[in-house]
């Protein structure tokens, strides 16, 4: 990192698009992280030596970065006094940045992949929000999760990752899972495909289990039980489909309203109990899912004046 950009940013002076430069570099390595501790003692040397007030004087003529590198001369007096100080600093400016955090939504029947600062890749589904901050610090990776998310989780057996939903925390060191917990449902799922994941309440964090690699753990009148994973293709979502298996009309129709955040009402009882098999494009819309299914089970649909609930006649 160049160092006029380390002193603009200790400056207050630096533009969004260098901050993230800056975040970016210094997640990048821990070495990273002592070159700003030692650039942030340089600079409050500058300013204990006195420097400070030569670029005020001059600041019309020249930055005040530009003025700090030319002030190498008066380090020795004031270095030992700056250590403490940089220590300070250089901690305040790192927490200043980790305390950013980033807010992402998706919108109903899309889905979003994403890459968080520790280079963890994550799928987000539909109606889904995630927030995390744009750099972790401290000894744990923390971010909350309203929704679906599927994620690959960089290993760092220093910095456990946590995902914080309103009814379970799911914490890792690395490896694959998938998160499924909404918070206007009742419903909480998580499901491990690769590693080790802890599941624990959050309501009661002494309620918690261990899965190992094709588990899922549910919420079941409020108690967390876990099982083997029986279709893998329902986390096909991350592709844009809803596949699904020997699954009754009623099962079908609640997952629907997940992905595209609508209600659906089944007025006609005979469809209720219809078990069906396939998959749909998430893009094609429910429309088009439910004329398909009109094929085999018999019903017509109609939507009210908003378009915000589906009746099954």
């Amino acid at each position: 990192m160049e160092k006029e950009t380390l002193y603009k940013f200790f400056d207050g002076k630096a533009s969004r698009k260098e901050k993230d430069a800056i975040r970016a570099w210094l997640e990048a390595s821990p070495e990273n992280e002592k070159e700003l501790f030692r650039e942030r003692e340089f600079f409050d040397a500058m300013i204990l030596s006195g420097s400070g007030k030569e670029a005020d004087k001059g600041k019309k003529a020249r930055p005040f970065y530009m003025i700090a590198m030319l002030e190498l001369v008066k380090i020795a007096a004031v270095f030992a006094i700056t250590i403490a100080c940089g220590t300070y600093y250089y901690t305040s400016e790192i927490q200043k940045i980790g305390q950013t955090m980033n807010t992402i939504t998706v919108p109903s029947g899309q889905r979003v992949n994403l890459t968080l600062p520790d280079g963890t890749n994550v799928w987000l589904n539909a109606r889904s929000e995630l927030r995390y901050p744009a750099v972790f610090t401290g000894d744990k990776r923390e971010i909350t999760l309203d929704g679906e998310g599927y994620f690959e989780v960089t290993h760092n057996v220093e910095k456990p990752f946590i995902v914080q939903t309103s009814k379970c925390n799911v914490e890792v060191l690395g490896t694959k899972f998938n998160v499924e917990a909404y918070s206007d449902s009742e419903d909480f799922c998580t499901s491990l495909m690769e590693g080790s994941v802890r599941v624990s309440s959050t309501k009661n964090p002494s309620m918690n289990l261990v899965l190992t690699p094709n588990h899922q753990a549910s919420l079941v009148d409020g108690q967390l039980q876990a099982k083997l994973i029986s279709d893998f293709d329902l986390f096909r979502w991350k592709e844009g489909l809803i596949c699904f298996k020997n699954m009754d009309f009623k099962q079908l129709m609640a997952r629907f309203e997940k992905c595209y955040g609508i209600r659906i009402i089944i007025e006609n009882q005979q469809v209720g109990d219809y078990v069906c098999s396939g998959k749909f494009r998430i893009s094609d819309g429910i429309d088009n899912a439910l004329r398909i299914l009109q094929r085999d089970a018999k019903y017509t649909f109609e939507r009210n004046k908003d378009e915000s609930v589906v009746y099954i006649k």
